[in-house]
């Protein structure tokens, strides 16, 4: 697997004392491309980018849309990006390609909303929020788009007819990511599910849930509380928004995942933080009526982006991550905002590399 690689350059890492988990070096901003709101490919808008995943065989990215089927039917792409030192030098849509539901038909408008993606064994694993009742769902599909399979989730992640429990709407898998060995599939929502608590606020953070799924069995394993920080700053402008929630997870090695936490305050702007989490001694919540008293994951922060840290960058609606070929001997991590087909945001595609500790 891609990330076996990886693990080993990652394990030599700085300590951070107050969580008492390594976390990787401090990483180095190479730059980004941007691509204007209201680009066609074949005739569909591009944009909402959510989910991205690296194929080294293949040197692609794919890249996973969160268009309901409103303005075109639901899709992901395959993209070639021209990744150095000195950043992304081209991007090139090589493919776009239509998801299809297990009937072999596209979707209905909303009756999906997709936010995660990740390849494994040739073969597309990816997330949706909710359909037209606003139930989850996780489902497998081959490089053409066509439906495979979808897991079973567990009923707490369902929403019931009264409103007492499950996903909120928009607020549901918003990550995906694959341990090292292939074997493991982590979910995670982007807030509390109803039943466990309150979204995030200006005093509290909200207890999302981390959903294991065994991917020989297609049966959930486990599950962990984790606890997002608080928002972190009031609106400034009359009426404005204020959010925060889990936007993506990746693995560092079997034992640590990275969370990504994005945060948007009207007149503020984004704020883009990312977290290590060790999964060893988890306290395992499955089947529990209630999360109350649950301890959550513990995690230590990586590194943030405020609006503009890295010389002046200007961060938008962060929602995807992946890992990416290595630059210059070091492992390289490849960030893409989803720009909700909004004419005031933009597709930005962000790249760091992660400088090697000394031996």
């Amino acid at each position: 697997m891609r990330l076996a690689l990886l693990s080993l350059a990652l394990l030599c890492s700085v300590a951070a004392p107050a969580a008492d988990i390594a976390v990787p070096p401090a990483p180095v901003y190479r730059g980004q491309i941007v691509l204007p709101t209201g680009l066609k490919v074949a005739g569909a808008e591009f944009g909402g980018i959510s989910g991205l995943d690296y194929d080294p065989a293949a040197d692609v990215f794919y890249a996973i849309s969160d268009d309901r089927s409103e303005k075109a039917p639901a899709r992901f792409y395959a993209l070639k990006m021209a990744l150095g030192t000195d950043g992304i030098s081209g991007l090139d849509i090589a493919e776009s390609h239509v998801l299809l539901a297990l009937n072999g038909k596209p979707f209905a408008p909303r009756t999906v909303d997709p936010e995660a993606v990740r390849l494994v064994d040739g073969r597309l694993l990816w997330a949706s929020e909710g359909d037209a009742t606003g139930r989850p769902s996780i489902t497998k599909s081959d490089l053409s788009g066509k439906g495979l399979g979808v897991f079973k989730l567990p009923d707490a992640y369902l929403p019931t007819e009264a409103g007492g429990s499950g996903v909120r709407g928009n607020l549901g898998f918003e990550g995906l990511t694959l341990s090292p060995d292939g074997k493991t599939l982590y979910a995670a929502t982007e807030s509390a599910l109803i039943q466990d608590g309150d979204k995030a606020s200006l005093t509290a953070g909200s207890p999302a849930r981390l959903l294991v799924l065994d991917l020989d069995s297609g049966n959930a394993t486990a599950e962990h509380v984790y606890q997002t920080d608080r928002i972190p700053n009031a609106p400034t402008l009359p009426a404005g928004s204020a959010d925060n929630g889990v936007s993506e997870i990746l693995a560092l090695d079997a034992d640590r995942l990275i969370v990504v936490e994005r945060s948007y305050v009207a007149g503020v702007g984004n704020r883009i933080a990312f977290y290590v989490v060790s999964l060893p001694g988890a306290e395992d919540v499955s089947g529990r009526a209630t999360i109350a008293g649950a301890r959550p994951l513990p995690k230590a922060l990586w590194f943030k982006i405020d609006e503009g840290d890295f010389g002046g960058l200007d961060i938008d609606n962060i929602e995807a991550a992946s890992f990416g070929p290595e630059i210059g001997g070091e492992h390289s991590l490849v960030l893409a905002s989803d720009n909700n087909f909004n004419r005031q945001q933009i597709s930005q595609f962000l790249l760091f590399t992660i400088p090697k500790t000394a031996p």
